[in-house]
């Protein structure tokens, strides 16, 4: 008995032993620290000269946050704020952050002691059913200390709880902590991403149907023109005062005309339903809002894209590749940590006896216990879990290339946007000038024509390129629009006053959790 005894105080002072180094050792975690990158941005935009250097209203994060109120159109800002509240795509991204936020709360769970319970029992010529495999866990060190001198010849049933807890001796489970709370933040960042097209989405959609209507209205225009030119040239062939080739040439006039609007009717209508489906709804429930027509919104004549340092800070897709490399940084620690060696404590506490329908009285049954530890250390693998660093460093480091790109890619599309949107500023300021001479040529065509000094060609060619151009500057401004919109969703605006997701429901024990899901199979909630 004394040497029991003794041996008992020496598992004791091992396990205690073991427990304080863990504890001890708890604070090491392998792998790199994560520090966040610092681009070499440039100080200013390539296409910075000549834009005014004062404070602008891009300057301005509310501003920029709700950039499509500087065109001062209540219906857009209607359509936006709906597409913001129902638009799928947006919806799936809150899903997948919502899952990725959930996942984190999970990752947690495993780095914390885990309690189940558990129960084996049999019959059989055995005296030991239970190592037979048929009771859990922690209670096979536990069963069968009882047989001998108690009249108990077999272990019919083992059941009792059991406790068990990876002690992280070297970071791995806290790395992998930071990788999922990282993960989160990158799919944050992609959902403010989604809300940014989203947004542009919309404002492109609208100002589409707009210019699409401008130019209905301007064919209509054009129509109701053509066709007096061409009652007038009958009247006249009717009269004797013209020729027929007068007449006919002013009918293929307004057939030309005619012919172009079929088209545009029907570019209108699938305007609408891009709209529509943006909305998260069908084409039909809108048709009636959005057949109403209206002129293309006023554009601010001047854009500030601000510095490229503040771009970086504000776009989704950069700060979304900032975190993955975040991620990718801590799950090299998980793969470094499988080198290590580790840790777990068990505990187990239950009950053993024989069954109820035996000789034995049911109170021939004993209270079982365990406590102990076990260490696990790789040695030979031939190098599976140095690779698997490996791999995970090289992701970490593709990631960082990943990011550097994005960063490159963001300032590029600032300039790039903004030089579009120039060009097609000075575009239409010139396709305005010459929508003018091309009013004044068609006005003295008509008065050569009356006077006998030209004949109807001059007259017919002058209408068709009046026609065209005021057809072309109407297609030129739904082009300046979609540049706009083109610089805002460059720039990354749109997404800053969406608020924080809503709260994720807080995972609930095994056993509760098991009911619930019973009770409500569809989703668990």
């Amino acid at each position: 008995m004394k040497l029991e005894r003794a041996a008992r105080r020496r598992s004791r002072g091992i396990l205690a032993g073991a427990v304080l180094a863990a504890l001890c050792l708890g604070g090491c975690a392998v792998g790199p620290d994560y520090h966040r990158p610092k681009p070499n941005a440039p100080k200013q935009f390539a296409v910075q000269a000549g834009v005014h250097s004062g404070k602008g209203a891009q300057d301005d994060p509310v501003t920029i946050a709700n950039w499509w109120h500087n065109l001062h159109d209540p219906e857009l800002d209607s359509l936006v704020a709906r597409a913001l509240k129902d638009n799928p795509s947006l919806e799936i991204a809150l899903a997948h952050l919502q899952e990725a936020r959930t996942y984190e709360v999970a990752v947690t769970g495993i780095a914390l002691p885990s309690v189940n319970l558990g129960a084996g029992g049999g019959r059989g010529t055995g005296t030991n059913l239970d190592r037979g495999g048929l009771a859990p866990g922690a209670l096979h060190a536990a069963d069968n200390r009882r047989l001998g001198g108690t009249g108990i010849d077999r272990i019919d049933y083992v059941a009792g709880g059991m406790a068990q807890w990876n002690i992280d001796l070297f970071g791995r489970y806290r790395r992998m902590i930071e990788a999922a709370r990282y993960q989160s933040q990158a799919q944050m960042a992609s959902r403010d991403a989604v809300q940014v097209a989203v947004v542009a989405e919309v404002v492109r959609a609208y100002v589409d149907l707009r210019g699409l209507q401008t130019q209905l209205l301007v064919l209509r225009q054009n129509e109701l023109a053509a066709s007096d030119l061409w009652h007038l040239m009958q009247a006249r062939y009717s009269r004797g005062i013209t020729n027929e080739l007068d007449a006919t040439l002013a009918r293929r006039q307004l057939d030309i005309v005619r012919a172009e609007i079929g088209p545009v009717l029907g570019r209108i209508q699938a305007a609408q339903d891009r709209i529509a489906v943006l909305l998260g709804h069908y084409p039909e429930d809108l048709r009636a809002e959005l057949s109403k027509p209206a002129l293309i919104p006023n554009l601010p004549d001047e854009i500030d894209p601000g510095v490229p340092l503040t771009l970086l800070r504000r776009r989704p897709d950069v700060r979304e590749a900032e975190w993955e490399l975040a991620s990718a940084t801590a799950n090299v620690g998980v793969a470094t940590a499988a080198l290590f060696p580790s840790l777990s404590l068990v505990a187990g506490l239950g009950q053993e006896g024989t069954s109820l329908n035996s000789q034995y009285l049911p109170n021939n049954s004993y209270r079982i216990w365990s406590l102990g530890y076990g260490a696990l250390l790789p040695l030979l693998d031939f190098g599976t879990l140095d690779a698997l660093a490996d791999v995970a460093d090289l992701r970490s480091h593709a990631q960082y290339v990943h990011y550097k790109q994005t960063v490159l890619n963001a300032v590029a599309d600032v300039d790039t946007s903004m030089a579009a949107f120039r060009a097609q500023q000075q575009r239409l300021r010139e396709l305005a000038d010459a929508v003018v001479a091309s009013e004044r040529a068609m006005l003295l065509a008509s008065e050569r024509y009356d006077r006998g000094l030209t004949d109807f060609l001059n007259v017919a060619d002058a209408q068709r390129q009046e026609y065209d151009l005021e057809g072309q500057y109407a297609v030129d401004q739904t082009l300046l629009a979609e540049r706009y919109v083109a610089v805002y969703q460059a720039l990354g605006g749109g997404w800053e006053n969406y608020g924080g997701p809503p709260k994720i429901r807080m995972p609930q024990p095994a056993i509760v959790a098991m009911f619930r899901r019973l009770a409500n199979p569809g989703t668990g909630r």
